[in-house]
């Protein structure tokens, strides 16, 4: 069986809730994720926690692949009912917000002296095509922001090179946030992603 590790955030500014983190649960409580031996982490939006808490989930999990989820619900240019599955994680904070302790930081390389971008090494492709297929409008995107998104997309990225795949899905809001698909649609869609990811990786029982 596909050990695979799935986060989510907690909610963060003006969002009482996050459906990046809701829909995981509940694809769990659902039974979406059978099959799979899934661990499921819930990732504070916090510049000094949110690595620390992935790196615990992925030392006790010891998963076969991972993928992380953010709200895209502030980021410039994102539709409402769209899924961006993201190819590249940057070397950089800088989002103009603070986080829920209420740093912000300034525009600034995450890790001085590490590449200025890494690639995410799930089957991007492959995952838009499955969610195309079922209906979903999804695509790709290679700026995550600079948020505790790509945050914790690059540290994931750079800690996990070559080890296991690894990538980002920003999720929208979903229909009682301004959004156009429910909790339920959208939690079908992360089972979804995980299921893609874990076969298009060759991992059994998937």
């Amino acid at each position: 069986m596909a050990r695979i590790l799935l986060t989510g955030f907690e909610p963060f500014g003006d969002f009482a809730t996050n459906p990046s983190w809701d829909a995981l649960e509940l694809a769990q409580a659902r039974g979406l994720l059978a099959g799979l031996d899934v661990t499921l982490a819930r990732i504070p939006v916090v510049y000094d926690g949110a690595f620390g808490v992935l790196q615990k989930a992925l030392a006790q999990s010891n998963p076969q692949c991972a993928i992380s989820f953010g709200l895209h619900g502030g980021l410039r240019g994102r539709e409402a009912d769209t899924i961006y599955i993201e190819t590249t994680a940057r070397n950089r904070d800088g989002a103009n917000k603070p986080d829920n302790s209420g740093q912000q930081r300034p525009e600034q390389p995450i890790e001085p002296g590490a590449p200025h971008a890494l690639p995410a090494t799930l089957d991007t492709a492959a995952i838009v095509t499955a969610l195309q297929g079922a209906g979903f409008v999804a695509r790709t995107s290679d700026n995550a922001g600079a948020y505790l998104c790509n945050h914790l997309f690059f540290r994931g990225a750079r800690a996990l090179q070559g080890q296991i795949a690894y990538g980002f899905v920003h999720v929208p809001p979903v229909k009682s946030m301004g959004g156009n698909l429910n909790l339920e649609q959208l939690a079908r869609a992360v089972a979804l992603i995980a299921r893609t990811a874990a076969a298009s990786a060759g991992l059994a029982g998937s």
